[in-house]
């Protein structure tokens, strides 16, 4: 790992019996893919209790929203980044949870994964562990968007319950590797005509 890298949070031990804050952008399916996660991690992991916040619009800090998770939770989903401001953001409200050690499973679309890993590198993080999920969310039905929630249950659980170092290893060039450029095709929405 880069020398100059911050390291992301200690990881939990067990989801048992923890507190997990749902961090939602205001991204159009947010909350339905945030709302399912957290009713799977109280009945199939043991989660205690989930705490939803929701940020005013996705191209902001998270701020007052992060350091009451902070205090209240023990682990954090964010979701999520599915276009370019989007993603810059979320990775950023990502990483200040992180610094603040609370553990992070940060959703991407695969469309702007690479971008979210430049991003993590550009903020010196290049291990965030980002959990890729299939491009657009926004604008699914809520049936397509409750199976992608249930298909990143095991990788969000394993990115807050597993060894920090071994996380990082594994996350740190999984996308996109650090002497690599981002092509501009990976910096924009893809439309389809």
């Amino acid at each position: 790992m880069n020398y100059d890298a911050t390291p992301i949070a200690e990881r939990l031990d067990s989801l048992e019996g923890a507190t997990v804050g749902l961090l939602d952008n205001s991204k159009s399916n947010a909350d339905v893919f945030l709302e399912a996660v957290g009713e799977q991690l109280k009945s199939e992991y043991g989660v205690d209790e989930v705490v939803y916040r929701r940020k005013d619009k996705s191209p902001i800090p998270a701020d007052a929203i992060a350091d009451q998770l902070v205090s209240q939770c023990d682990a954090v989903v964010n979701a999520y980044g599915d276009c370019g401001s989007c993603t810059s953001w979320c990775v950023y409200d990502s990483i200040d949870l992180e610094k603040k050690g609370t553990p992070v499973a940060t959703i991407n679309s695969d469309e702007f994964i690479k971008l979210g890993q430049s991003e993590a590198q550009s903020l010196s993080m290049p291990g965030l562990p980002l959990v890729m999920v299939s491009h657009p969310m926004g604008d699914l039905e809520e049936p397509k968007v409750l199976d992608r929630a249930e298909n990143a249950l095991e990788e969000i659980v394993a990115v807050l319950t597993t060894d920090r170092d071994d996380l990082e290893d594994e996350y740190a060039e999984r996308y996109l590797a650090a002497d690599e450029e981002l092509s501009d095709e990976s910096l924009y929405c893809p439309i389809d005509l």
